[in-house]
């Protein structure tokens, strides 16, 4: 697949941004946040646009959707840990592809994701730096007419959640510059909140280092290969009467909850496989504070409002024990759940998020532990929603983290299956695919 970029501008709100909102300070969990892009692909087919310049059309909603958002049109400043938000700009890039839609949605586990990244305008790890846009859009035209919309979100002030917001908006302000009949169909545009930091104060602290290249390398480079795995409706239902403990008075595991423990089972059994290294594992899950809090954290609560949830534990001489992996995460994650009904209630609630973030980062030179992985979980982020005014996409995807062992989760076009894009060093990737339960409930 070849890329060629055809242009590239800096989009600005399209009413400047006041003064007084100039000066943005990142909270505490910003500051935490790990140095990197976080990457999110919308794909749309061909013919739906009805002759309108697609770019053209996102560009002008895109400015007017940067209003509310004006953070995004920022640079991020280090050194004083704020982002100068004087409307420098959002990156968009406009590129041609010289294959079909088809051609990339139909290779299934096939897919080579690091072709992928070449549909977003920037590396993962480019983010962090003056000369780093906050938000950098590529839209990627195919042979076919179809297009990519390839959005990476700086994770120095958003996480998922934030950039979900983001794209949902912009979608409702394409829709009402396209007007028409449908128009009062149209949702009315959410008033994003931008004052994370007076929750959690920032202190000024290191986030977290994740050794990401700022550069584009190759697999050869770094190693880390992506695959997708899909996980249709009716195998998650089996993983999760599998993975239900025999003396569990709780009920079936959540969805989730199940393929992070098939997954994690998988990839720790790989690393505790060596009987002359350590046996201990931490799997890390990021867990969003917002709607869990008293008082409530709203929804459209910008930033990065998540906290890092550990469970360690030491595997058997069989490896680990899939329904006790599972046990263990649901009540990593029930824990913190309920710890964030108290995290705005006391004084202590900063405290608590900087442990997690805290423990991950020791966990990586800590003798004791032979393997760390890390899940977040995307599946209730409404991505398929998105219509600009030409249709919902047909396919959302992630791209090659070079990420050892980390795991990202997306909901399929249905709704009922779950799509896992998991990274793994080269040479566990083989071994993780041969598993005898990923290839009994993956398709």
């Amino acid at each position: 697949m070849k890329v060629e970029i055809l242009s590239t501008e800096l989009i600005k709100p399209s009413t400047p941004t006041p003064p007084s909102f100039r000066h943005y300070s990142i909270s505490m969990v910003d500051e935490l946040s790990p140095v990197m892009n976080v990457p999110i692909i919308l794909y749309y087919p061909a013919g739906l646009h009805g002759g309108i310049s697609r770019c053209m059309h996102l560009k002008t909603s895109l400015s007017k959707v940067l209003t509310r958002f004006y953070p995004f049109a920022g640079r991020y400043m280090k050194e004083s840990y704020m982002v100068d938000c004087s409307d420098q700009g959002a990156e968009f890039v406009e590129a041609r592809v010289d294959v079909g839609l088809d051609d990339i949605i139909c290779q299934g586990r096939n897919l080579k994701a690091e072709l992928l990244n070449s549909l977003v305008s920037r590396p993962i790890g480019a983010g962090g730096e003056i000369s780093d846009p906050v938000l950098a859009v590529q839209v990627s035209t195919f042979s076919c007419g179809g297009c990519a919309i390839g959005v990476l979100s700086s994770h120095r002030i958003a996480d998922i959640a934030t950039t979900s917001t983001l794209v949902m908006e912009w979608a409702v302000d394409a829709k009402i510059l396209l007007g028409g009949d449908d128009e009062r169909c149209v949702p009315v545009p959410v008033s994003p909140n931008w004052n994370s930091a007076s929750l959690f104060p920032g202190q000024k602290m290191s986030g977290l280092a994740l050794g990401l290249p700022r550069a584009k390398e190759n697999i050869a480079d770094h190693g880390i290969v992506t695959k997708k795995f899909l996980f249709s409706n009716s195998a998650i239902s089996k993983i999760r009467e599998k993975a239900m403990l025999d003396e569990s008075d709780e009920g079936l595991p959540t969805r989730v909850q199940s393929v992070c423990g098939l997954i994690g089972k998988a990839i720790i059994d790989i690393h505790v496989a060596n009987r002359e290294k350590p046996r201990g594992f931490l799997v890390i899950q990021a867990v969003n504070m917002r709607e869990r809090t008293d008082p409530p954290i709203p929804k459209h609560q910008c930033g990065n409002l998540y906290l890092v949830s550990p469970a360690r534990s030491v595997a058997g001489d069989e490896g680990v024990e899939f329904g006790g992996l599972v046990d263990l995460l649901t009540r990593s994650v029930k824990k913190d759940v309920d710890t964030c009904k108290m995290l705005l209630s006391g004084g202590d609630g900063g405290e608590f998020i900087a442990q997690g973030f805290n423990e991950s980062l020791k966990s990586h030179t800590d003798p004791g532990i032979s393997c760390v992985c890390f899940f977040t979980d995307w599946c209730k982020f409404p991505f398929y929603e998105a219509d600009f005014g030409w249709g919902k996409p047909v396919w959302v995807s992630s791209v090659n983290v070079p990420l050892r062992n980390s795991v990202c989760l997306l909901s399929d076009k249905s709704g009922e299956g779950i799509e896992a894009w998991v990274n793994l060093h080269i040479d566990d990737m083989p071994k993780f695919e041969q598993d005898s339960s990923i290839l009994e409930f993956t398709s």
